[in-house]
């Protein structure tokens, strides 16, 4: 009998052959897929057929996936219209810009005729990752070159457009939010608690339209289909004064309790018009004693007569969905009312979906309002670099999805001394107003900044800024401080830092630490981006992060 060696190997049996010239028995084994440590079960006979057992530590290295990299940059070309394919070209020359600060374009060239036209949506891919977003702003070709110079947008510029920051709503379903009830005997004056109250029993009167919290009124649908209508101010509900179903009966407000007399049906009358009528009774309805129009008016229920006293206008106050749900959902509900379910049709974009992931509520109004219209667009910006609100871009299901989500992007450490950085540059400017003098119906009321950011109304204060002063006007003195902080809030202090960095790619919004050749640590954002063919990128920094807000927030901890 032979000298004789089996292996058990990854489920297989294996023969060792023995090799004279080693003195070693050699045998092949088949690797398994998956790498890791792995035994080899070994029996050795011998020639007097005494058998051995051992066990041996095999080392199976897992392959490597094989990565190729190109520097062929290709340009996907989107219908605005179905989001279908139009065409896949390849572009050589680009230079590529993400600003939503200077909303700067991109331009590419490619030497391919396509059927692209404005509007459409492009992406751009470089070594397999999307590096921009955009649409078509306009196609130019010089004289029947070859040579096609595309003109690209930011794609968040699908979204410049005016949107009202309150609209009267003209639907059969009231959604839940926050509403003016305006009487349709004339739109000036709307429902108000009256004398500012927050106790129960207190009317419910026609006032002149001031903007006052105490004006505006939650109606929220409940699950027996009518809706509860509460005061934003006092939290407490339109309520029929005992239940008493009685033309005059006079209409208040009162806590919550879940009963008939506080649940309200609201009817459609056509155009802006609406019946709000008692849930206990559907034959009242709300009613201006008298069709009188003066200040001070009661709300009480009449029985249904069809005329202007009970015909109500419902103007929606779309900001303050920032309060009860969410910057975010702010946003979402302006895109989705404005191009996916327009009432429009022929202006809808069906390839766009909208997801919101979190849910970030703020006590804060929408800038740059002017007649009640604000840019989408911009104000969106402003999110990003105020509340850190994010969007993200990617295709599912033959969708366009719009991701919105807060998100505080990692902090990026910025060595201009150890990193491959050149055309390193800071620039200062500042527009500061040290001053305010807000003029009022009483007297004059005067604030002013201090070195540190804060204020004083003292004028001989000695850490009084430098600046100019700015005059402005509010009729109550009462509401002259918040009006003139607003002002100093409002101030700018430019601090912005221009770089190029080696092939590293931040997004826009990512904040960042640069230490300066002083050692001095600059705390920023990337406000701005360009790519070019070179391996160079270059960042623009907004304003670093130093606002007279944070400076009391910092104050108040």
């Amino acid at each position: 009998m032979s000298n004789e060696m089996t292996i058990s190997f990854n489920g297989e049996n294996y023969l060792a052959q023995y090799n004279k010239q080693t003195g070693y028995y050699e045998v092949d084994l088949s690797a398994p897929t998956a790498g890791g440590i792995h035994e080899a079960n070994i029996e050795f006979t011998d020639l007097l057929g005494q058998s051995y057992t051992d066990k041996k530590v095999v080392q199976v290295l897992a392959k490597q996936k094989l990565k190729i990299k190109s520097n062929k940059v290709f340009m996907w070309i989107f219908d605005y219209k179905d989001f279908t394919v139009k065409d896949i070209i390849e572009i050589a020359d680009y230079e590529i810009n993400i600003d939503e600060e200077t909303n700067a374009s991109s331009t590419v060239k490619v030497l391919k005729k396509t059927t692209a036209k404005t509007d459409d949506i492009v992406a751009i891919k470089k070594a397999g990752e999307t590096i921009f977003w955009g649409t078509i702003k306009e196609i130019q070709n010089d004289n029947g070159k070859r040579v096609y110079d595309y003109i690209l947008k930011y794609i968040t510029n699908i979204f410049d457009t005016k949107v009202a920051l309150k609209r009267n709503v003209e639907v059969d379903t009231i959604e839940d939010g926050t509403y003016i009830i305006k009487s349709a005997l004339d739109t000036k004056k709307v429902l108000d608690v009256t004398n500012a109250s927050m106790a129960n029993e207190a009317n419910i009167e026609l006032w002149s339209d001031n903007g006052s919290d105490w004006q505006k009124w939650k109606i929220e649908k409940q699950t027996d289909n009518y809706y509860s209508i509460k005061s934003i101010k006092s939290g407490k509900c339109l309520d029929i004064a005992f239940t008493k179903y009685a033309d005059g009966t006079n209409v208040q407000q009162y806590e919550y309790n879940g009963g008939s007399g506080q649940k309200w049906g609201i009817e459609h009358r056509g155009g802006a018009h609406y019946k709000i009528f008692s849930k206990g009774n559907n034959t009242y309805c709300l009613d201006v004693h008298g069709g009188n129009t003066q200040d001070g008016t009661n709300i009480e229920i009449y029985q249904n007569n069809g005329n202007n006293t009970q015909r109500f206008y419902l103007e929606k106050q779309e900001e303050y969905v920032i309060r009860e749900n969410g910057v975010e959902d702010f946003i979402a509900e302006a895109i989705n009312k404005k191009f996916v379910n327009n009432k429009d049709t022929f202006l809808n974009r069906q390839y766009l979906e909208i997801r919101v992931k979190t849910h970030t509520k703020l006590q804060t109004s929408v800038t740059n309002v002017q007649d009640n219209v604000y840019n989408l667009h911009t104000w969106m910006a402003n999110c990003t670099q105020l509340h850190n609100i994010n969007f993200n871009f990617f295709i599912e299901n033959k969708k366009l999805i719009i991701e919105i989500e807060n998100k505080q992007l990692k902090k990026e450490l910025i060595d201009i001394n150890a990193q491959a950085i050149s055309d390193y540059t800071e620039v200062f400017t500042t527009d500061v107003v040290s001053k305010v003098e807000v003029l009022t119906s009483k007297e004059t009321y005067y604030l002013y900044m201090l070195n540190d950011r804060t204020t004083t109304i003292d004028a001989t204060n000695t850490n009084r800024a430098s600046g100019k002063t700015e005059t402005v006007y509010v009729e109550k003195y009462e509401e002259a401080p918040q009006k003139a902080l607003d002002v100093i809030k409002s101030n700018s202090y430019n601090h912005n830092v221009t770089f190029k960095m080696l092939n590293k790619y931040m997004k826009v919004g990512t904040p960042i630490a640069i230490k300066t050749k002083e050692s001095i640590i600059l705390d920023t954002y990337i406000s701005a981006l360009k790519i070019t063919q070179k391996n160079f990128v270059e960042y623009t920094c907004g304003n670093i992060r130093i606002k007279f807000i944070d400076k009391l927030l910092k104050e108040r901890k």
